[in-house]
């Protein structure tokens, strides 16, 4: 019997945020580790002449840039927010629907400006984040979904296991590197062809 996963998203700005920050951990891997290298540097040379105010520069130089990891994503969603706000304050809501061979899209479901998208491959999907509340879902580094883990009545093991087998690949925790290892093994064990 095949199965469909049916789930309602409404976003917030806290949605809007963490879903920048995700897309960040997924595709800014390069970033953030010459990020961290420079901010130790920074931190190691600064600490070596903190007698110097060029070291202590350079010491509060990299603790920003040790401890300011998602200013760009903050940057990136408040821009969206002020611009949703600007223009009304209606923030995207959608309904999934994970069916065998394709995710169906319906924009603002119930709504007026109602609007059912063109269906997404399942092969489309690049990457599988996930954090405490959300599962999510991107199709470009620019762009993706993100789940509700309570919006699955109970069932999250059963649709990450749908979902992990739809795409070949698992689900990376934000900033876990063992878990992009796992995810990285996963994938490489169970990439077949993608839908």
């Amino acid at each position: 019997m095949k199965k469909t996963y049916i789930v309602t998203m409404r976003h917030d700005e806290k949605t809007l945020i963490a879903l920048s920050h995700m897309q960040y951990d997924l595709f800014c891997v390069r970033n953030y580790i010459a990020r961290n290298v420079l901010a130790i540097t920074a931190i190691l040379v600064g600490g070596f002449y903190f007698k110097h105010i060029w070291g202590i520069l350079l010491l509060a130089y990299g603790t920003y840039l040790l401890t300011s990891t998602y200013a760009s994503a903050n940057h990136t969603a408040r821009k969206l927010i002020a611009a949703i706000n600007a223009d009304g304050g209606k923030f995207p809501s959608s309904r999934y629907f994970f069916e065998d061979g394709q995710i169906r899209i319906v924009y603002h479901p119930g709504e007026a400006d109602e609007e059912e998208l063109d269906p997404v491959g399942y092969g489309a999907v690049q990457k599988l984040g996930e954090d405490r509340q959300y599962l999510y879902l991107f199709t470009s580094d620019r762009g993706g979904y993100m789940i509700p883990k309570d919006a699955l009545g109970g069932d999250e093991a059963g649709f990450r296991a749908f979902i992990q087998s739809k795409t070949g690949m698992a689900f990376q925790k934000s900033r876990m590197p063992m878990s992009r290892v796992k995810a990285w093994m996963y994938e490489r064990e169970h990439r077949g062809p993608r839908l």
